[in-house]
């Protein structure tokens, strides 16, 4: 780990991970510095907590500190990195950093192309359930502890493990959970090759005496190999852990039963929404049966699993308009949302999406086009950039334009404030709206959940 008398410096500390490692670092004492370019919820509540944060640049903190650490989604040629690299400060990753502080811990790392931070929340509320006291590292604010990151004092630490630029190479893992394997980052990965090697790698990872849970009905998921104890789980196929006698509630939601080598262990009413939710409790299951929970406390954790900000989360019901918003951003999480929302039964599902990154439309731009097709309206906002700069010919108006020519109703919208005020103005009732993506379009879910017509 760390010396505690070295000053650490966050770039990019507003983001959903760094701010939960700031937090952890500065519960174990660390002096902590941050700044970001934008300011947030996230780093006010860093202020209050008693980390000084600057938003821009930040020289002085640079000068000031031992350790600086960044994000992917900081450039190279960032002005305080150059100056880093310049007066010769310890550089190090935001992936870096969580690979140090998971070997202090028996580390359960969560990755998968969808459902992680899902997952994450649901492992995590067990093991608060059951008094295990652990550390939690999630991307998203977990509603049970209404934070993204819990400071415990047993040995365990739940982390979530992004596969983005190979991140969760650096963590040390005694449980290593893959959920799926589906094409995503290609600007980085450039095709679904090399994010099975990733994948393979990162169970190649896990410790002499650790486990490894896969869903066995995920195409690559079950081709990974590895010298491990292998724990499958899955609903179609034969596995060790299964769903059976699946049936949906009148209320939406799922209740099955978790079968272990096709003896029956317990009935779930899945707290959330959505048929691929079964998968992720499974995975749920999966790591703490084997981490000798009892099934009292899995049965409880996972049914008072209160859900993850951003995913599938209920904003508002005006003059029966149904508002849910959720961080859907890939083509698949799209389908997913689509199918929870058909679920409620109303009269029309419109889809509201900001797609995030150009890179991510570009390289998958026909599956986002057949995502969207699901939907009995789309309704596009200007793509978010994240870190990238515009490429030429993908733009979310091209999107419309070609929705609209396969017959698709569709919408181009210029900004938050045209969006808020056509779906106030809807005359259609026993609607839904889904509000899609992963970048800003939250500001579009904030100004809308207070409103009454």
């Amino acid at each position: 780990m760390i010396d505690k008398n070295k000053i650490i410096y966050i770039i990019g500390i507003g983001g959903i991970s760094l701010s939960a490692l700031a937090i952890m670092l500065h519960e174990k004492g660390f002096i902590v510095y941050g700044s970001d370019i934008t300011q947030s919820y996230i780093t006010d509540d860093l202020v209050k907590k008693g980390i000084d944060i600057i938003i821009g640049h930040a020289p002085d903190f640079v000068k000031a500190c031992d350790i600086v650490v960044y994000s992917s989604a900081v450039s190279e040629d960032d002005g305080d990195i150059c100056l880093a690299k310049k007066i010769n400060k310890t550089l190090m990753t935001r992936a870096e950093l969580l690979g140090l502080i998971s070997k202090e811990f028996y580390t359960i790392s969560i990755s998968g192309t969808h459902g992680k931070t899902t997952t994450t929340g649901m492992i995590s509320s067990v093991f608060l359930f059951a008094k295990k006291s652990p550390c939690i590292h999630i991307g998203g604010i977990l509603n049970n502890i209404s934070s993204n990151v819990y400071i415990g004092k047993g040995d365990y630490l739940i982390t979530e493990a992004c596969e983005y630029k190979d991140s969760f190479l650096k963590l040390s893992n005694f449980f290593s959970v893959v959920l799926n394997i589906k094409p995503d980052h290609l600007d980085y990965f450039k095709n679904i090759s090399n994010i099975f090697t990733s994948f393979q790698k990162f169970i190649n990872n896990t410790k002499e005496n650790g486990y490894v849970v896969l869903n066995n009905d995920d195409e690559l998921c079950k081709k990974l190999k590895c010298e491990n104890k292998i724990i499958y789980y899955g609903i179609n196929l034969p596995s060790e852990v299964m769903a059976k006698n699946v049936t949906i509630n009148k209320n939406g939601k799922y209740s099955f039963d978790i079968y272990l080598k096709n003896k029956k262990m317990l009935n779930i009413d899945l707290p959330c929404y959505g048929f691929h939710n079964i998968y992720n409790a499974l995975a749920c299951f999966c790591v703490c049966y084997y981490n000798k929970i009892s099934l009292k406390d899995i049965k409880n954790g996972i049914e008072n699993f209160k859900g993850i900000k951003r995913r599938f989360e209920y904003i508002n019901e005006i003059d029966d308009k149904l508002i849910i918003h959720d961080y859907a951003h890939h083509p698949d999480e799209i389908i997913a949302t689509i199918k929870c929302g058909r679920e409620l039964k109303k009269d029309k599902l419109i889809v509201i999406f900001q797609p995030h990154t150009f890179s991510r439309t570009r390289d998958l731009y026909n599956e986002f086009i057949e995502s969207l097709k699901l939907a009995d309206e789309v309704w596009l906002l200007p793509i978010y950039p994240a870190r990238e700069k515009p490429i030429k010919g993908i733009s979310s108006y091209k999107l419309y334009s070609d929705l609209k020519e396969k017959g698709i109703k569709s919408f181009y919208l210029k900004d938050f404030e045209q969006c808020k005020n056509k779906i106030l103005k809807y005359k259609q009732k026993n609607v839904l709206f889904e509000i899609l993506g992963a970048g800003d379009i939250e500001h579009l879910a904030d100004m809308l959940k207070n409103k009454k017509q």
